[in-house]
């Protein structure tokens, strides 16, 4: 099992999202941004690594949220998703190529990853 990290970054009442760039593993699907967790890493301090590697923010890690165990293919992963809050820097995109905001007005036109479903499932029980 692959640990890995979710960022749940809100503004007013939408969240940020990412798509997947062509050239990563299920290209063209959306996620929370994170990723994995590295040997010896707190799941707050990946995902800060994790969101400053991949857009340029400074962040800094809140509440744990909630956690969705996922069957890929060949392999599985434990998602971990916590509350972050963006400090500052303007969001520069390399792991993907795409942002937007969602909120259940319009999560229907973004096909999320399987793991994200999950834990989008907790978010929006709560709105």
């Amino acid at each position: 099992m692959i640990p890995v990290v979710a960022a749940i970054i809100k503004r007013n009442d939408t969240y940020l999202i990412a798509r997947r760039a062509k050239h990563k593993d299920h290209a063209g699907k959306w996620e929370f941004p994170g990723g994995k967790v590295d040997q010896g890493e707190t799941p707050e301090k990946a995902l800060e690594r994790e969101l400053f590697e991949e857009f340029g923010i400074m962040t800094k890690t809140g509440k744990y949220i909630t956690t969705n165990i996922y069957d890929y293919d060949n392999f599985q992963i434990e998602l971990m998703a916590y509350e972050v809050h963006h400090i500052k820097g303007a969001f520069q995109l390399t792991d993907h190529d795409q942002i937007a905001w969602i909120g259940k007005h319009n999560i229907h036109q973004y096909d999320l990853s399987g793991a994200d479903v999950g834990i989008w499932n907790v978010i929006a029980a709560s709105l």
